[in-house]
């Protein structure tokens, strides 16, 4: 009796988790390859390695996609040589400065993949 009562536990626990996966996926945002995140870093550029490791995760997950944009809003020297090993390293994430944001967002339309720095 007690072996029948876990076992129905277990087969509705399955089901429901089973059903719970495909609600999952057919709810799940679906972010293409031309979504762009920013992220804005200033100073010595300390928390960049962490912040790209975790839209990294992210994007493992796919619960995002498309590329992170890193804007400089007054990276130091040591900043800036942190961000430029983080791109070698990273191939989705770009470099744009902050009062070149606006031609970088214009110029998606028109955006050559090779490109992955606006200076």
């Amino acid at each position: 009796m007690l072996l029948d009562i876990l076992l129905v536990f277990l087969a509705a626990a399955g089901v429901a988790l089973i059903l719970w996966c495909l609600l999952g996926l057919l709810l799940a945002p679906v972010f293409g390859r031309n979504m762009v995140t920013l992220c804005y870093a200033e100073g010595d550029g300390g928390e960049l390695e962490q912040k790209i490791r975790s839209y990294g995760w992210l994007r493992d997950g796919r619960l995002t996609g498309g590329r992170l944009v890193i804007v400089d809003c007054g990276l130091t020297e040591q900043g800036v040589g942190r961000m430029c090993l983080l791109l070698e390293r990273y191939p989705w994430v770009e470099y744009c400065q902050r009062d070149r944001l606006m031609e970088y967002i214009d110029a998606e339309k028109g955006r050559n993949p090779q490109e992955n720095v606006v200076e």
